[in-house]
């Protein structure tokens, strides 16, 4: 796509900026009790994800928390409202990989954070309000780094780690037979201790005089797969990898994340009656091997087709960082682009707005507090001017923990983009 063709996409949205002000100017029923404290968003339709859209609704705020959401709520006195009507609210958008915010190694991530960048600011003009973010990684080695899932709390370094590790990043394919091996004796490994590790606890209680059991290389971190304490992680493409991947939830009961996978489609059941979580890029090409009869290649009905199959899905675009050389719907800029992909390949709608909130949440182990509107939740939301899955549609309010983090109207990014007016004159054909 061209750079002029990418600026006048932009300049066609039509941006009507949500004003905030005080209850008694928005015509709002006054409820008992003091606002102060409480902020309201007030008129917009609220895409629950979990439990449909509620028109013209209100949502309300307060200690950074969902209080109540619905039609026909009072508003106390006092309180801060956001008029959104003829808005789409919904939650703040999870990136199921997230880069750019990480630079360099570190074995603890809660100890490389800051608050402040060029990457936290684009994500929350983009909606993007957590994501999950990776230092270092198996290499050549079984498995290896760490991760987390962060909050892009801008200023603010308090809250902003969710949850250190998330997963545990293995590397196993049938391209490297000594890290598949390898991995799968430590595994075993792992096992025999815990094994022996209850044996001690028993006899222990018994009050037996017994020596600890002895933790094996890479034990500490390959029990807790074992115990199902953290899931795995695993890239894989094709068929012959995926099933080779499947085979470990088999042996050992572990839980599985398959990221990246092109020929899923072609195995749905076996991937879904194992209840592995896929993290996919529904854009992803890869031509059919014609010297195979079986299915082979990718298809751009992977994603419905594994969602029929029960599997919990996450969508990425291609790109996980954000880029400013002109591309457009190539990554974190415009997540939902990707979803709209999934859509165009039969996904339901609300399935792949489910894939960039509640899914990633979810699979990201941290669904009990994002990923939704609902009462009790993390108050990160983001109010947009049209359909979430529209390539016309842009963020003009994001808040994270309840606060306006990010604002259009006032912010150096898509402000200068103001009314329908803005778009440019077509040109004669041919010129």
């Amino acid at each position: 796509m061209t750079r002029r063709l990418f600026a006048a996409l932009l300049c066609a949205l039509a941006l009507l900026t949500p004003s905030v002000v005080m209850a008694e100017e928005a015509g709002a029923k006054p409820a008992g009790g003091s606002g102060k404290g409480v902020v309201a968003i007030q008129g917009g339709d609220l895409y629950t994800i979990t439990d449909g859209v509620i028109r013209g609704g209100t949502l309300l705020i307060e200690a950074g928390k969902i209080t109540a959401l619905g039609t026909g709520l009072s508003v106390p006195e006092g309180a801060e409202v956001i008029d959104a009507r003829g808005k789409v609210v919904m939650p703040g958008l999870v990136a199921a990989r997230l880069s750019g915010l990480i630079r360099g190694d570190t074995k603890k991530i809660a100890d490389a954070l800051g608050p402040y960048g060029s990457t936290i600011t684009f994500a929350l003009a983009s909606g993007v309000t957590a994501g999950y973010v990776q230092a270092g990684g198996p290499g050549d080695q079984p498995f290896g780094g760490t991760n987390a899932v962060v909050k892009l709390t801008e200023g603010d370094l308090e809250g902003m780690l969710l949850r250190e590790p998330v997963d545990v990043n293995l590397r196993y394919s049938n391209g490297d037979p000594r890290s598949k091996a390898l991995l799968r004796q430590q595994l075993r490994a792992a096992k025999e201790y815990l094994r022996k590790k209850a044996q001690f606890d028993q006899d222990k209680a018994a009050g037996k005089k017994v020596d600890p059991p002895a933790m094996p290389p890479g034990g500490e971190t390959l029990t807790k797969l074992l115990t199902g304490e953290l899931p795995a992680r695993v890239s894989a493409e094709y068929s012959n990898d995926i099933l080779s991947v499947l085979q470990l939830v088999d042996d050992f009961g572990i839980r599985l994340i398959l990221e990246g996978p092109i020929e899923g489609w072609t195995i749905p059941e076996a991937i879904g009656r194992r209840k592995v979580d896929v993290i996919m890029t529904p854009r992803t090409q890869a031509e059919r091997d014609r010297y195979i009869s079986a299915p082979t290649g990718s298809s751009n009905e992977q994603a419905a087709i594994l969602s029929r199959a029960g599997v919990r899905l996450a969508i990425i675009p291609p790109s996980t960082g954000f880029g400013l050389w002109g591309g457009f719907g190539e990554d974190l800029f415009t997540l939902p682009l990707e979803a709209a992909h999934a859509v165009g390949g039969g996904l339901p709608e609300d399935r792949a707005l489910e894939a960039i909130t509640i899914n990633s949440a979810q699979i990201l182990g941290v669904g009990d507090r994002l990923g939704s509107l609902q009462v009790g939740k993390d108050a990160d939301i983001i109010v947009m001017d049209g359909h979430p899955l529209d390539y016309r549609t842009f963020v003009e309010l994001t808040l994270v923990n309840g606060k306006v983090l990010y604002d259009k109207s006032k912010s150096r990014l898509f402000s200068h983009i103001r009314d329908k007016g803005d778009l440019p004159e077509a040109e004669p054909a041919g010129q």
